[in-house]
């Protein structure tokens, strides 16, 4: 009890002076060097402060130079804090819109260049769509889940293939991402914090180039079985 409670109080201190300085940075560039370091002392430093312990696989089997469109499977929380440490480039979020109603934090994540997504209004989720574009020309790699939330079980659920048909249009590379762990760290509906550690695999990249539009649900299926791959759900 004594952990959840000191992990919770950091992270609240800690996301209040993030979000500030997110605010300060993003006001002159939302993806400058000032801005990323922000996201990954936040990040770091809430991780550290829990007493979670990440191992971290894979990160030489990619080009830290390159853009990606970014597909994880989202076990809890503590996934955010993970990516966004672990990254080691310039990333940012396509998170649900609730995210973007909590004042400071709303605001950071905003001039942080995160991206809300509403799902429940076409024209808002086209606007969406082509903001992301515009991003990932810029040479910013996106973050998506594509199961839409976090598990309820700990198995990694059907894929929603908006991510990918991104891919397919752009012929930005996918990179699949897995972690184990989270969700025994912190349940879903739970903020009790428990010992144990995570663990973030990064695969390969995959090249839409290789699919037609046609074969979406190929590439989709692909990726899944990827992270199923280096999925463990006894991880802990």
């Amino acid at each position: 009890m004594l952990r959840t409670v000191w992990t919770i109080v950091f992270a609240v201190i800690a996301t209040g002076l993030g979000s500030a300085a997110a605010v300060f940075g993003g006001l002159f560039n939302p993806y400058s060097g000032f801005v990323n370091g922000v996201i990954r002392i936040w990040a770091k430093s809430i991780i550290k402060a829990s007493g979670i312990r990440v191992e971290a696989e894979g990160l030489d089997r990619f080009d830290h130079s390159k853009a990606y469109i970014v597909v994880s499977n989202h076990q809890g929380n503590f996934d955010i804090l993970v990516l966004a440490q672990y990254l080691p480039f310039t990333a940012r979020f396509v998170a649900k819109k609730e995210l973007f109603r909590i004042p400071l934090f709303a605001q950071g994540m905003k001039l942080a260049g995160m991206i809300a997504i509403d799902r429940g209004n076409s024209a808002q989720a086209r606007a969406t769509l082509q903001r992301t574009i515009d991003v990932l020309k810029d040479g910013v790699s996106i973050i998506i889940f594509p199961e839409g939330t976090r598990s309820k079980d700990g198995q990694i659920q059907r894929f929603k293939k908006g991510g990918f048909i991104l891919a397919l249009e752009t012929g930005i590379p996918i990179l699949p991402v897995s972690i184990s762990g989270s969700r025994h760290v912190m349940q879903k509906q739970s903020l009790r914090l428990r010992k144990g550690r995570i663990k973030i695999v990064f695969d390969k990249p995959i090249d839409p180039a290789q699919y037609t539009f046609e074969e979406r649900n190929k590439l989709v299926q692909h990726t899944r079985d990827i992270i199923i791959k280096n999925f463990d759900p006894e991880f802990k």
